[in-house]
């Protein structure tokens, strides 16, 4: 098992890191990372309808998405990424086995005085509350298996939940996130607000464990995830353009005009329509503006710039929209 302890606090490089493991390299690896601010969703979710956008974007807190399936997770530097990525061997009938990854985990926990129970959902609970959330994915073509997973030390429980909340009505078939009550493990344990001790003892009891040293990526490696980050994960085609095909009911307030409702269809990320209407008269509002919003992403600047050329809107109201 080679250990990596990734540098990087970009959520961008380190979830391509993972996919470049993942895809590209034979070895069985375990990579702890963290990263600054950012909300992580599943590959196969709808981040629209997961994550509250101009919270995100008021907070500075990075979105993304990940190649593995489940919900929707929040990452800062009080948070801890696990990643296991190893050949899954002849049956693929027994890829999908949560506690193989785990039980490593909550034995080095329990070496940090940590003591860990399941949930039904394949989460590591402390007591009654979650302090990690898994998922896993199979690359079936190179027979492996990436499991990675999270664990809350010190994070920003108030962000968050300000994080994890979208705006509006969404209709569409993807996956939905389950919320939990979480917890910081470094409120039991006040050792662990600082992650420095944190990381040093997590790192610690993998190396007792496995029966080598932590190391970091060498040039190559990283002029190649580098590549990998710009071209796909850091990317709006893969972190909004890939959500299902939805349709999203929205309302905003304005001093003039009061509550006006938007209706949007989104095909792949890009608006394929749009309707603006006042609540109270229903009038149509905004046509020319509607007309020139198709085929624009549906979070980028092109609308940014339509809507504040508009009298009614500024920042303010863009962010209330998104």
């Amino acid at each position: 098992m080679r250990l990596i302890d990734l540098n990087s606090l970009d959520v961008y490089f380190n979830l391509a890191a993972e996919a470049y493991f993942l895809h590209q390299t034979t070895e069985s690896v375990l990579i702890l990372w963290r990263s600054e601010k950012a909300v992580v969703c599943g590959k196969h979710q709808n981040i629209c309808a997961e994550i509250n956008v101009d919270y995100c974007k008021l907070n500075g807190i990075a979105p993304a998405r990940r190649i593995s399936g489940g919900g929707t997770v929040f990452h800062d530097l009080g948070n801890v990424n696990f990643t296991f990525i190893q050949p899954i061997g002849d049956s693929l009938d027994k890829a999908v086995d949560y506690k193989q990854f785990l039980e490593p985990v909550r034995k080095v926990l329990r070496g940090m005085g940590v003591e860990t129970s399941y949930s039904l959902r394949h989460d590591l609970l402390f007591g009654e509350d979650k302090i990690s959330g898994n998922a896993q994915h199979i690359y079936q073509q190179g027979r492996r298996v990436l499991h990675h997973g999270t664990l809350l030390f010190n994070a920003n429980l108030k962000a968050l939940g300000g994080t994890l909340h979208a705006k509006g009505t969404y209709i569409d078939k993807a996956v939905k996130s389950n919320r939990s009550t979480v917890t910081n493990l470094g409120e039991h344990f006040p050792k662990y607000t600082d992650m420095e001790s944190v990381l040093a003892d997590l790192r610690a009891g993998f190396e007792v464990l496995y029966g080598t040293k932590f190391g970091g990526l060498p040039n190559e490696e990283q002029e190649i995830i580098d590549q990998l980050r710009s071209s796909k994960f850091a990317h709006e085609s893969w972190i909004f353009g890939y959500s299902p095909s939805f349709s999203a009911t929205k309302q905003i307030s304005t001093p003039d005009l009061g509550e006006i409702n938007w209706t949007w269809n989104i095909q792949k990320g890009l608006v394929e329509s749009v309707m603006v209407q006042h609540q109270h008269t229903l009038e149509l509002l905004l046509q020319n503006e509607c007309s020139m919003m198709i085929g624009k992403p549906y979070y980028g600047e092109e609308i940014r710039s339509l809507l504040s050329s508009y009298s009614l809107f500024d920042n303010k109201f863009y962010y209330q929209l998104f």
